[in-house]
């Protein structure tokens, strides 16, 4: 019987350590999202061909909790943001419409900046804008 009592004293020791072990891991994921809630509008972009904007068709990003939709040169998406270890993934499952863009630089140009939407891996907030990182890729984003 002491035996048992040892090994649930310890348990009830533990109990509380373990939970906060939890609750600070789910504080740190919702930390890597935090930095992209708001309205947000391409300032600049780049990837591995170069930068990509075009000022006549404004790129939007709109963050709420951890969804996320906007509008891109011809056509509206929307996706999911997914916390991973100390950063974010934006590229699972990015839904579009699928209107035709009337000329072909502009669908380039959407093409080019969701396969960068796909390769975020960061992101920080500063002085008004939003940077997203990942390998070879840079969206810049200026509060609405």
């Amino acid at each position: 019987m002491t035996r048992i009592r040892r090994r649930m004293r310890a348990l009830a020791l533990l109990a509380p350590l373990a939970l906060a072990t939890l609750l600070g891991g789910c504080a740190d994921s919702a930390g890597s999202i935090e930095p992209l809630q708001g309205s947000w509008t391409l300032a600049n972009g780049s990837d591995a061909d170069g930068a990509f904007i075009d000022p006549t068709r404004p790129v939007t990003l709109e963050v709420e909790g951890s969804e996320f939709s906007g509008n891109s040169p011809c056509n509206v998406y929307s996706g999911t943001i997914v916390a991973r270890g100390g950063g974010i993934d934006l590229g699972e499952g990015i839904a579009t419409t699928e209107q035709a863009c009337a000329d072909p630089e502009q669908q380039a140009l959407e093409g080019r900046y969701y396969a960068a939407l796909s390769d975020i891996e960061r992101a920080e907030r500063s002085s008004g804008e939003l940077v997203l990182t990942g390998p070879g890729v840079e969206l810049v984003f200026a509060a609405d």
